[in-house]
């Protein structure tokens, strides 16, 4: 079974002029067996989480005017 867990997790102390220069994931998992396999971490601006991600074919592009 795959399950999506999208939390939302905010940011403090919000320091514009810098750039991110790692990130750490850390997972805890209790009381179960298998294998857990993480993809697709998305990070993106705001204070919700949209889960949402555009096609190309949606980007106006410079040409397009």
């Amino acid at each position: 079974m795959v399950q999506k867990i999208a939390p939302t997790v905010q940011a403090t102390g919000l320091d514009t002029s810098r750039k991110v220069k790692s990130i750490r994931v850390r997972v805890t998992v209790t009381n179960t067996t298998g294998d857990l396999y993480l993809t697709d971490l998305m990070l993106q601006p705001g204070s919700i989480a949209t889960g949402w991600t555009g096609h190309v074919s949606e980007i106006q592009f410079t040409q397009d005017g």
